[in-house]
């Protein structure tokens, strides 16, 4: 685990409760005593959390969906100071999971995964989403235009004028997973989930700042319609060289939190681990024979071919 992401958490869980981090899947399947704590993680979320993680057919997403669900337990544990057994959650309507216990809180948070990568992001107010991507070259087996065009229908005009007039098929992959993870973000913080039309759901971006590893973009803007939404700030950074992430937060944050004090403060991604992830946890779901059935199930599970 890298300590000093798991310090940040630890210090500032007083006061600010904004923190963005990730936990890699290859590292996770690679690291010691992995299958303990895997079958220590089944038995520390409750039975329907893990039949949704068992249903999936890669071993990626299971691990994806365990980790996930582990983050925003360790999240609620550490930010309201609570035993891992009291801690419940629900879903709105559009499946957002929102908490149940402890009440009236007065943080969000939120997860994403995809590629390598579970990415957790938290605020200080109550609406907040993250999204991430991997950066493959190519999607689907077709050309950057062919992919763009067939993906058309979710981008708005200067989207696509942005997406196609860059120089390499690699820059306009880039920049599709770029607006994706944006909109993605942005439906995530507002709550609404899918959006049937994409297109309404439209981001200016400033030319000028250079969209690489170690950026940290805050003046793309988004418009709904054609309405500017002015009550959001967007966070476009990168985990690691082959991920991109966006984070989506609400402008108007309590005076306790770094973003009021230092408007300017910069929080970029850090790593944590299963074992960071499995502080502080406790049992909810007791498995025969300490969950091996699970591990085997799980172990035979084929991985993803990116």
């Amino acid at each position: 685990m890298h300590q000093d992401a798991a310090e940040s958490l630890l210090m500032q869980a007083r006061d600010c409760k904004c923190h963005r981090l990730a936990v890699s899947l290859n590292e996770t399947l690679n690291s010691l005593n992995f299958e303990a704590n895997f079958r220590k993680a089944v038995q520390s979320l409750t039975s329907e959390e893990c039949a949704k993680a068992a249903r999936f057919r890669f071993k990626d997403d299971t691990l994806a969906s365990i980790l996930g669900r582990l983050f925003l337990r360790q999240a609620t544990r550490r930010l309201s100071n609570v035993e891992w057994s009291t801690i419940k959650f629900g879903r709105t309507k559009k499946g957002k999971p929102y908490l149940m216990s402890p009440s009236n809180t007065k943080y969000g948070f939120n997860v994403s995964h995809q590629g390598d990568y579970v990415a957790f992001a938290s605020s200080c107010s109550l609406r907040v989403g993250v999204d991430c991507m991997r950066l493959d070259k190519e999607r689907n087996n077709k050309s950057a235009d062919d992919y763009i065009t067939s993906m058309a229908k979710s981008a708005g005009p200067e989207e696509l004028r942005m997406m196609r007039s860059q120089a390499t098929d690699q820059m306009k992959m880039i920049y599709f997973y770029r607006y994706w993870c944006l909109k993605e973000a942005v439906l995530k913080a507002t709550g609404e989930g899918l959006l049937q039309d994409l297109s309404r759901l439209n981001f200016h971006i400033e030319q000028r700042e250079r969209y690489r590893p170690r950026c940290f973009i805050t003046s793309t803007t988004v418009s709904l319609d054609g309405e500017l939404q002015d009550e959001w700030i967007l966070e476009e950074t990168f985990i690691d060289e082959m991920h991109n992430a966006a984070v989506c937060r609400e402008k108007r944050l309590p005076s306790h939190c770094v973003y009021s004090t230092n408007p300017d403060t910069r929080i970029y991604f850090g790593f944590v681990d299963i074992s960071f992830l499995l502080e502080g946890a406790t049992t909810l779901n007791p498995l025969p024979e300490d969950g091996i059935a699970e591990w085997m199930n799980f172990n035979a599970k084929p991985r993803k071919l990116f």
